[in-house]
């Protein structure tokens, strides 16, 4: 029935509610719509699948129209459930946790009079059960179910209306069958876009009719506690980018995504300068709400990109995984002065073939690189792998036999290498002027490889140092047997144990134990080459150096988790060695240092992970205690914070290749995608402790921010420019997220460290 002209339609106000959880609520939403100033001609509670709080209502609005869900669990069907018993000519829509102001329907109604109306929709105000998060920014307050920044603030056509506060003509909502039950929350799942779609679809059908926001037409959105979390967050940003996608098929991109587009081209990046400019003026809870928006948009990007990437795959029509994958790649160590082997291209994971080979060459010992060759069909012969490796590596092993007083080679060819290089002269450091290191290894006594590294440690090339356990998990692990059955044969070996969880506690209680003026660190997963030790010590070419850092290369690349982890960068940093400090990066070789000159724009010395790894480094003993050791606060990124702090500090860090490691990478996707995220939380909080904690570090990254972020995406960078074709994009959209969410970490962090001195 069209409406009366010059009066407001009819209008049924439809509640839906699922849990008894929220009763106070529903009580109280339901009260706010009988206490309108112009009333509802109907009220129907629609009851979603729960006998109990169906009973309850009955007996407490005998007077309202109370029916269960006919549809689906879930809003939606609860919601067209609702519309198909109203008798109003418009159906209004109120949250059970919402509180209507007395003049909501009388705001929202009048606009019916013009024809052309379709649906009318609100503004929510969050009513916060405790105060407002700090960290939230208002552009996000769409994910509490409130308005948010970036909404008009007047009447105005809009494409979709919020959920908790919205209106439709009755007979726009039977012609398109209402909404989509594929869409909209279950339970308390964080899902939504039903109304997104509803609103783009009767748009569709009608094109000239028009969906209205009118901002004086108020509810109170009740924000419960466990709603302001940085979980909820991630999780309902990450819903929403994956119903965004399915509201994209449902009605095309152009159509579904056209007011994102627009929120994040301009909405966003002014929030982001805003929380900047707050931290200027002194707010540094700026500098979280900047890093909440950033790490907002990501996770709904990779919740968006993960629905179209399932979709994709379920097109395909087969079981499997979704990506095929790079071919597995066989790893392997060639000394050239024992010969040059065949490789061939058998014995990959469940009887595959290996695609390619990754070939750390040495001399005499010496790393001098790393080389990559496809294995053709039958594998590489020794003669094309020597050939492969004249060509690539002919002047780093030239400068290698100068430096050892050998002939240079004009050529190196099929004869057997041995042959051709000779040996080599004594580079060790004689016994008597070694410095006595301690070797610091923590463990929660789980690791698989745990029983090998100390089989590894206790084979090193080193004829003066011990090695300190550190039980991680002193009340779950038979760590203190293992050592003390090692200890009675080999004395270098001690226990110690550290309760409190974190490698940085235990790094430092292994720290506190050291009886050497170096002290070493390594992780429990790790297989040490016999050389390790004395090529870290090595590394210590002169005072100013307090830390040396050493090469991590992968023992196997078997799966597509393992190759993309290369991929991204591993945690190899190459075979040249360098200097670092203040000032720069010195690029040493066999016969003397070559400064390298920094870019004119260079991001150096804020790229802490160039620097090393933790699993892989050694320091003065005296200097790290100085340097005050691990930051216990960094649940992830204490080691690249350690190595930073030696920079900034003006003490030198030197990267000694000879120093190697073998590392089994995690064989899992879902390991891989962990470890990403966990990259970027690590980064985000090392560089948010230099922008609180240190006035020039936070100027000079400010200034750096714009470099910062095209490195990150520019697909060229130093950063991106090994990744091939194939690499997931969610890996970088899941480590960006981690970049973004560090000052939320480092936040937390910081929270628990006070409570717990408290």
């Amino acid at each position: 029935m069209p409406a009366r002209p010059g009066s407001a339609p009819t209008v049924t106000v439809v509640v839906c509610v699922y849990t008894e959880r929220r009763w106070p609520q529903i009580v109280r939403a339901v009260h706010s719509v009988l206490a309108q100033d112009l009333p509802a001609a109907q009220v129907v509670v629609v009851v979603d699948h729960n006998p109990a709080l169906l009973a309850r209502v009955y007996a407490t609005f005998p007077e309202l129209t109370v029916v269960p869900n006919v549809g689906p669990r879930g809003l939606s069907a609860a919601r067209n459930t609702g519309v198909a018993r109203a008798t109003g000519e418009i159906v209004a829509f109120l949250d059970d946790d919402a509180e209507a102001e007395p003049d909501w329907l009388a705001r929202l109604l009048p606009h019916y009079r013009d024809q052309q109306v379709l649906a009318v929709g609100g503004h929510a105000v969050p009513a916060w059960e405790e105060e407002r998060p700090r960290w939230l920014p208002p552009e996000f307050d769409w994910v509490v179910g409130c308005s948010f920044t970036g909404q008009p603030t007047e009447v105005t056509p809009v494409r979709n209306v919020i959920g908790c506060n919205m209106s439709f003509r009755r007979s726009v909502l039977n012609r398109t069958a209402g909404f989509d039950p594929a869409l909209g929350r279950v339970g308390r799942t964080p899902v939504g876009c039903e109304e997104t779609e509803l609103c783009i679809r009767i748009q569709q059908l009608e094109p000239d009719g028009v969906v209205l926001y009118e901002p004086a037409a108020r509810v109170r959105h009740r924000v419960t506690v466990d709603r302001t979390t940085w979980r909820y967050f991630r999780q309902r940003c990450f819903s929403e980018g994956r119903s965004k996608a399915v509201v994209a098929r449902l009605v095309g991109s152009d159509a579904g995504l056209a007011t994102e587009r627009t929120y994040t081209r301009r909405t966003l990046p002014a929030g982001v300068r805003r929380g900047l400019r707050q931290v200027r003026a002194g707010d540094r809870a700026g500098l979280l709400r900047s890093g909440a928006i950033v790490a907002g948009l990501l996770v709904t990007a990779a919740g968006y990109v993960s629905a179209q990437a399932m979709r994709a795959s379920q097109a395909v029509g087969r079981p499997g995984p979704r990506r095929a994958g790079p071919a597995p790649v066989r790893v392997l160590a060639v000394e050239l002065a024992e010969g040059v082997p065949d490789v061939p291209d058998t014995g990959g994971p469940d009887g595959t073939r290996y695609g390619a080979a990754q070939v750390l060459v040495r001399l005499h010992g010496e790393p001098l690189g790393l080389v990559d060759v496809g294995l053709p069909a039958g594998g590489l012969t020794a003669p094309a792998l020597t050939a492969t490796i004249r060509d690539r590596l002919a002047t780093a092993i030239d400068a290698h036999l100068r430096h050892d007083g050998l002939p240079t080679l004009d050529r190196l060819d099929a004869r057997p290498v041995r042959e051709t290089v000779g040996s080599c002269p004594s580079r060790r450091t004689a016994a008597a002027h070694v410095p006595f290191v301690s070797v610091v290894l923590p463990t929660c006594g789980r690791a698989p490889l745990f029983e090998s590294t100390l089989d590894s440690l206790a084979a090193l090339d080193y004829p003066h140092f011990e090695i300190v356990v550190v039980d991680n998990a002193p009340q779950v692990s038979d760590t203190a047997r293992t050592v003390a059955s090692r200890a009675a044969a080999d004395p270098r070996f001690r226990y110690t144990s550290e309760p409190r969880p974190g490698v940085a506690h235990a790094r430092n209680r292994g720290l506190a134990e050291a009886r050497g003026g170096i002290v070493a660190f390594a992780d429990d997963d790790l297989v040490i080459d016999r050389g390790w030790l004395r090529s870290l010590v090595d590394g210590f070419t002169d005072d100013d150096v307090v830390g040396v850092t050493g090469h991590i290369l992968a023992r196997e690349l078997d799966t597509p988790a393992q190759i993309w982890l290369e991929q991204y960068g591993g945690y190899g940093k190459g075979c040249q060695r360098r200097r670092f400090d203040r000032s720069g990066v010195a690029t040493l070789d066999a016969e003397g240092a070559r400064r390298v000159d920094l870019p004119p724009r260079s991001l150096h010395p804020y790229l802490p992970g160039s620097y090393g790894s933790g699993a892989n480094m050694a320091f003065r003993t005296d200097a790290l205690r100085r340097l005050g050791a691990f930051d216990p606060r960094l649940r992830s990124g204490e080691d690249i914070d350690l190595l930073l702090r030696t920079v900034l500090a003006g003490h030198a860090l030197t990267y000694e290749p000879g120093a190697i490691a073998w590392h089994t990478h995690r064989r899992e996707l879902r390991a891989l995608r962990r470890t990403m995220y966990q990259y970027g939380v690590g980064l985000g909080t090392v560089l948010t402790k230099c922008l609180t904690s240190d006035p020039t570090a936070r100027r000079e990254l400010v200034r750096r921010l714009p470099r910062g972020i095209a490195y990150a995406l520019r697909p060229g960078s130093a950063k991106n420019n090994r990744k091939q074709a194939g690499y997931p994009a969610s890996l970088t959209v899941l480590e960006l997220c981690g970049l973004a969410l560090g000052p939320v970490h480092y936040a937390a962090a910081a929270a628990r460290s006070g409570r717990s001195r408290r």
